[in-house]
């Protein structure tokens, strides 16, 4: 009896040695999740993956999207111009005199936890392992704090975004951003529609309020509280050019004015002192039928010439895409939904693929245009196709 007791007994340690192995070849394979081939293939994948509410809040625009679609469709009015026999590039460059290895950063973005746990973080590192700038959102899940330690080097360029808070919190944001290390601030336009969806009724907070408590997603930076509570209690509100003069006497990090679309503002921003703008459409989530940043990118151009580092974001989804921008004017790209796309798939480490599929791509482009570093590239780079201006007329 005792014979068939060991023998089970032996049997079972077998059996728990062949699950263990199962489990842990499973997760190797998970690990190890091949490359995929486009920004496409990782949005399909999120699409496929994602509760159908999630994947909307994630890719979808205002109204019809047509500003969302505008953003992409601007990219293939121009084409490349190729000449041969080239070198290698070299792809890095440096934004507000820090040096990163990409001309692509990653944009501010919200939600992170919905589509991978602990998503502020994995995109971090995954930032600090390609040494490229991040855009780390007022509005993450994580504390600014925690975000920037996420990183194995203090080398790592880290931007902080903030919205206008009418209680003036923000203020006390960008002194902790400061203290931790960041080096820059990226001031929003701010919360057009905001008051409306988190204060016009008590309906509509209600039904934050339980999404909130569904999903445990509560804001790092604002105590723990829910997104509802946060902005009830500190009214976010649109950005006016007499906060960015007060931002520049609270702090010496560079500032980064977010939104901008018209060779005007861009000019208004040399004369508050901004060091540096993004020209973006907020990815076309607050107003339809707005121009595609590329569009606009050449007027502002123009309009600034060197007097600040100009960087574009919305509707890039290849390194080609990133080639037109700096041949156009651009210092860099930022990107948003791509990120979001990848960390769908791997957590950090589809973030890692879809930057290393960006990096190949622009790599591929500069090499056959000639050009072997990021300085190299110009509007002798690009053409503009003559069908799309007949259609204009």
């Amino acid at each position: 009896m005792a014979s068939k007791s060991k023998f089970q007994l032996f049997l079972f340690g077998i059996g728990m040695v062949l699950a263990s192995l199962y489990v842990y070849k499973k997760r190797k394979i998970f690990k190890k999740r091949k490359q995929l081939k486009s920004v496409e293939d990782y949005e399909n994948h999120a699409r496929e993956k994602l509760p159908r509410f999630t994947y909307a809040l994630i890719s979808h625009g205002f109204g019809d999207i047509a500003t969302v679609e505008e953003n992409m469709a601007a990219f293939q009015r121009y084409s490349l111009r190729k000449r041969l026999f080239n070198d290698f590039p070299d792809l890095s460059i440096t934004m507000q005199n820090n040096h990163v290895d990409l001309p692509i950063g990653i944009g501010p973005s919200t939600y992170k936890s919905w589509l991978w746990r602990d998503g502020d973080l994995c995109v971090s590192r995954a930032a600090g392992f390609l040494n490229i700038c991040e855009i780390v959102p007022m509005l993450s899940d994580h504390s600014l704090e925690r975000i920037i330690e996420a990183n194995a080097s203090s080398d790592v360029l880290k931007w902080f975004q903030i919205f206008i808070c009418g209680d003036g919190y923000h203020e006390t944001l960008v002194r902790r951003a400061e203290s931790a290390g960041y080096q820059g601030i990226v001031v929003a336009s701010g919360g057009y529609g905001y008051e409306d969806d988190f204060q016009e009724s008590d309906w509509k907070l209600a039904i934050t309020s339980i999404v909130d408590k569904l999903t445990a997603l509560r804001l790092g930076n604002f105590n723990q509280m829910n997104p509802a509570t946060a902005f009830h209690k500190h009214k976010i509100r649109p950005t006016v050019w007499k906060d960015v003069a007060r931002l520049k006497s609270l702090t010496n990090l560079p500032i980064i004015l977010m939104d901008i679309v018209t060779p005007e503002e861009a000019e208004t921003a040399i004369e508050y002192g901004a060091q540096g703008i993004i020209v973006s459409n907020e990815g076309g989530k607050t107003v339809d039928s707005l121009q595609g940043t590329l569009e606009i990118l050449p007027e502002i151009i123009a309009a600034v010439g060197n007097k600040l580092e100009v960087y574009v974001s919305g509707g890039v989804r290849s390194g080609c895409d990133v080639m037109k921008a700096l041949a156009l004017g651009a210092k860099a790209c930022f990107v948003g939904r791509p990120v979001l796309y990848g960390l769908c798939y791997q957590g950090e480490e589809g973030v890692v693929q879809v930057f290393t599929l960006l990096k190949n791509e622009l790599a591929k482009c500069m090499t056959s245009t000639g050009c072997t570093s990021i300085t190299d590239i110009g509007s002798s780079c690009v053409v503009r196709s003559a069908s799309y201006d007949d259609e204009d007329v």
